[in-house]
């Protein structure tokens, strides 16, 4: 079986704050240290309970954040950033998606370091229905006829996940959140013990998760910060602005619609918010 892992560094056991998941912060190590915790938790758990391939995209900023020499032998790694479809690149072909130190979508009460692909997205849906980073990754991932499997973050996550994926999904809390930037966090040693279980839970559980799907054609939808930023999408072929800050913008499939989305987001990223 082959499990595809996109692993992200928010939603991991400890991280609270800004500071922890930045490249230039002096914390950042600890962040670094607390994805990878969570990412061997359940790397080394699949392996035990039938994976036979692991591919780790690794999904946070700039996404060279996992150290290859700090990995178990028969993982492979997708790094650096640029991939076309970013989070979920080379998702195609695998078994079963696992998302890893996710977070909730912007917006999100008591959600630790809620956002949805950078500060500069307000709110974002998918043929009508508002997502976050779980929802239009998974919507990539069905496009490939991958299922999720599980996902693991904060308490917020986890509900978020599991509303629109269903029943069928395992999630794994590893913090609860009591506001953006705190949290009540468990020890390494409990959450590892946790993500363990839900791994096992997620392959030997009877669980038969089917690929979220968007239409095709799907409608993508933003809401940026400001009118300026406004400005700046509203270059973007294709795009019809209804307002201000919103936009949509029809796609032939789910996966032009990720790109129009991550293209979008890049132009309201050049000015000011």
């Amino acid at each position: 079986m082959k499990i595809y892992v996109s692993c992200d560094m928010e939603g991991a056991t400890g991280v609270v704050r800004w500071e922890q998941v930045s490249a230039d912060k002096a914390d950042y190590a600890f962040g670094c240290a607390m994805q990878r915790h969570d990412l061997l938790a359940v790397v080394e758990a699949a392996f035990e309970f039938g994976a036979t391939e692991i591919l780790v995209n690794d999904s946070h900023a700039r996404m060279i954040n996992l150290d290859v020499r700090q990995l178990p032998k028969g993982v492979t790694v997708v790094s650096g950033a640029g991939k076309p479809l970013s989070m979920v690149e080379a998702v195609e072909g695998a078994d079963r998606a696992f998302f890893v130190a996710y977070h909730a979508m912007a917006g999100t009460a008591r959600a630790v370091l809620d956002h949805t692909m950078s500060g500069d997205a307000f709110e974002v849906t998918l043929d009508g229905i508002a997502v976050g980073e779980t929802g239009f990754n998974a919507a990539v991932a069905g496009h490939f006829g991958v299922p999720v499997g599980l996902v693991t973050g904060d308490e917020a996550l986890c509900r978020e996940a599991r509303a629109l994926l269903g029943d069928e999904l395992v999630v794994c809390s590893v913090k609860e959140g009591l506001g953006r930037q705190a949290a009540r966090v468990l020890t390494p040693e409990v959450t590892a013990q946790k993500l363990r279980t839900a791994v096992r839970e997620a392959l030997q559980g009877g669980k038969t998760p089917r690929p979220f799907r968007a239409g095709s054609p799907c409608q993508v939808g933003l809401t940026v910060l400001n009118s300026a930023q406004g400005d700046a999408v509203d270059n973007l072929p294709g795009t019809v602005r209804h307002s201000g800050r919103t936009f949509s913008f029809r796609a032939g499939d789910v996966v032009e619609g990720y790109r129009w989305f991550r293209a979008a987001l890049a132009l309201a990223g050049t000015v000011g918010r």
